[in-house]
C-alpha cells in the first residue's frame, strides 16, 4: 500500500531519532544501517528509502544542530542597527546567554552535538564535516571579533587586548565549556557554567567608563 506523505515523514523522523540513539551508543563509525532500522522499528529498505547511506543521515543531523546559530548572529546585528547606543559587550553576553538557553532546552540538539563532537572520527569521508565545523567556528569567531571591535571603536576595550585576540579567546572559552559540559556526568546546567565564565571574561576586557571608575 502506498504510504502518505505524512507517514513517510513520520518514518524519516523515526529513522533520524533512532540514528541519534545508535550513534550515541556505538559511535558513527561502528553504527550500521541494520542497527538503525531495528532501533527505528522499520526495515532496512525503509531506511534506504530516505537516506542512501550513514553519511547522509549524519548530514541531516548536522543541519539540525547548526540551524539556530545564524539566527542569533542576525538578531544581534539587527539590535545594533536599531540602537547604536547599546553596550556591545553587554549585548554579546546577552546573545550568548540566549543561545545557551535555547540549546540547553533542546534535548535533541544536545544529543546531536554530543555525536558531532564526541562520537565521530573526522577522517576519510568525514573530513568535509570537519571542514564545515571549522567554517562554523570561524563564522562565530568573526561575529565575536566584529562586536568586540565595535566596543574598541567606542573606547571600551581594555589595553593589551585586540578584537582578534579577544574574539579567539571567547570562541575557545565557549567551545571548551560546551565540550566539557557534554562530557560531564554531573547534573550541571550549561547556562550556569557558561555565563559565569563569559561574564568574567567580558568584564576583564571591558574598559570602564570614567563615571564607572569613580563609583
Amino acid at each position: 500500500m502506498r504510504r502518505t506523505k505524512a507517514e513517510a515523514e513520520q518514518t524519516r523522523e523515526a529513522v533520524i531519532a533512532a540514528a541519534v540513539t545508535v550513534f550515541l551508543e556505538r559511535g558513527f563509525a561502528r553504527a550500521t544501517f541494520d542497527e538503525i532500522a531495528r532501533a527505528a522499528g522499520v526495515t532496512r529498505g525503509a531506511v534506504y528509502w530516505h537516506f542512501r547511506d550513514k553519511l547522509e543521515i549524519f548530514h541531516a543531523l548536522e543541519r539540525r544542530a547548526d540551524l539556530p546559530n545564524e539566527a542569533f548572529a542576525s538578531r544581534l546585528r539587527a539590535r545594533f542597527a536599531d540602537d547604536r547606543g547599546l553596550d556591545p559587550l553587554h549585548e554579546l553576553a546577552r546573545t550568548i546567554r540566549d543561545g545557551v538557553q535555547a540549546f540547553e532546552a533542546n534535548t535533541e540538539r544536545c544529543r546531536i552535538l554530543t555525536i558531532l563532537w564526541l562520537r565521530c572520527e573526522y577522517v576519510g569521508e568525514m573530513l568535509p564535516a570537519l571542514e564545515r565545523r571549522q567554517r562554523a567556528d570561524a563564522a562565530m569567531q568573526e561575529l565575536f571579533v566584529e562586536v568586540i571591535a565595535l566596543a574598541a571603536a567606542r573606547g571600551r576595550l581594555a589595553p593589551g587586548w585586540s578584537p582578534e585576540m579577544a574574539g579567539r579567546v571567547l570562541l575557545l572559552l565557549v567551545n571548551g565549556t560546551v565540550e566539557y559540559w557534554l562530557r560531564a556526568t554531573a547534573d550541571a546546567r550549561l547556562e550556569t557554567e557558561m555565563m559565569s565564565l563569559v561574564t568574567a571574561f567580558l568584564d576583564s576586557i571591558r574598559l570602564p567608563l570614567p563615571e564607572d571608575a569613580d563609583r
